[in-house]
This record gives structure tokens, sequence and C-alpha cells, in this order.
């Protein structure tokens, strides 16, 4: 079972870096926190990531499939596979919803890119743990010298998503060293499966794929382990 997986996860993160398409002005989450850019109307937008946990008894492998298709207007649909983990979870689980970014004072404050994220994202669980929820809204902003984006917010959800209901804080924060490198990190607050620290970098690579690399520290152990994130994204007229 472990192997099949596997090799499904395999397939996928070649299937995404081989796809030919426009360079990546955005992503769909820092690296579990959503960001602040939202998919350009009419391109589809492709994330894989793995977190690689710190070797004990338990849980190693923990996959997400992120995808977004931009509708236009500031707003993308979201379609996401959760918990495709080894050992299995036997909660793997399909969100479905949306993205709206809401540019606020954009002719007063051009350079300081004030925006409101807000989401809502279904999770169905395809093996038998029902239906839950995701809500999620941030504030972001730009230092227009050093162009930080940093962004802080609230999200709730349910066990199909974070092993139980929470509600709790979310924050994000990106600096660009170069055109292609770029230094990131987010947080989730709270005692959950999302419940981590989470601090890396991007890098634009040829054929406009975009590399995510990180390091991960719980909140608490029982968050869960410190471990590695890796990421391949995708932008696809």
């Amino acid at each position: 079972m472990v192997s099949i997986r596997h090799r499904q996860l395999f397939c996928m993160m070649m299937v995404m870096v081989g796809l030919l398409g426009n360079s990546a002005q955005a992503q769909q989450t820092i690296f579990n926190v959503p960001s602040a850019d939202v998919t350009p109307k009419g391109e589809i937008f492709l994330q894989h990531e793995s977190q690689f946990r710190t070797w004990r008894p338990g849980r190693f492998i923990n996959s997400t499939e992120y995808s977004a298709y931009g509708l236009g207007h500031g707003t993308e649909l979201d379609v996401t596979l959760f918990n495709v983990n080894a050992p299995a979870t036997d909660n793997i689980t399909l969100g479905v919803g949306l993205k709206k970014i809401v540019p606020l004072f954009p002719k007063k404050f051009p350079r300081q890119e004030l925006k409101l994220t807000v989401g809502q994202l279904i999770p169905v669980s395809l093996q038998g743990q029902g239906v839950g929820n995701w809500s999620y809204a941030h504030l972001s902003a730009r230092a227009p010298r050093l162009k930080t984006r940093v962004a802080v917010g609230v999200s709730t959800g349910t066990r199909q998503i974070f092993g139980r209901t929470t509600v709790g804080a979310i924050a994000t924060l990106e600096q660009p060293v170069t055109k292609r490198l770029s230094l990131q990190g987010d947080w989730y607050s709270g005692t959950h499966a999302l419940g981590f620290l989470i601090t890396g970098f991007s890098y634009t690579l040829p054929y406009d794929t975009v590399l995510f690399g990180g390091y991960q520290i719980p909140n608490t152990p029982r968050c869960g382990r410190q471990g590695f994130v890796f990421e391949f994204a995708k932008y696809v007229k």
C-alpha cells in the first residue's frame, strides 16, 4: 500500500515538473498558510508538497497536492488533496473552495500592496471521516523599499484537515533576495496537525518551475515532529 502511494506521488511530481507554462507569478500557499496571491484568470496552478518528518516510530511522509484555476476579479477555484501519507492516516481528504483577494486603497498606497485575503474550503474525507470546513482570512502589506511582505490573520477548520476542530492565528513572511530567490516562512498557532512554524526559501528554476524548501518546527510535541518541507509549483495556461 505504501509503495503504491510513493509511486503515485513520484509520478505527480514528475508531471508537474515536466509541464510547460508561464513563469510562476504567485503561489497558492507560502508553505501551509494561503498566500496573498491569486492565480491569474484562465491559468492553472499546480503545487506538490511533501513533508519529511525526523524518523521515529509514527508518520514519516505527509504529502499535499494543491491546484487552482483563476476565475478573474481576484478570485480562484481551489482543489486540494490532503493526507496522502505514509504510514497512512486513513483520512485522505479532497477539499474544494474559493480564495478571494481584495486590494485595499490601491490608489492611495500602491507600493504597500495592502490586501485582504479570504478563503473557504469544504474538505470531504474520501475514507469515511465526513465533511468539514476550513475558513481563513488575513491582511497583508509590503514594505516599499525592502519589498518584505507580511500577512496576519485567523483560520478555523475541522478534523478532516487539522486533526480536530481548531481556531487560531496565522502569519506569513516573504522577503525577495534576487529575481529568482526569496526567503519565506509561515505559522499556524495552536496544537493541531498544522501547528508549525516553517521557514525556508523559494527559487525559480528553468522551464518556469519553482522549487520551495524549508524546515518545520512544531508549536508543541502534540502537533508532530520537526522535519523538512519540499514543494514544486507550476503555472499552466
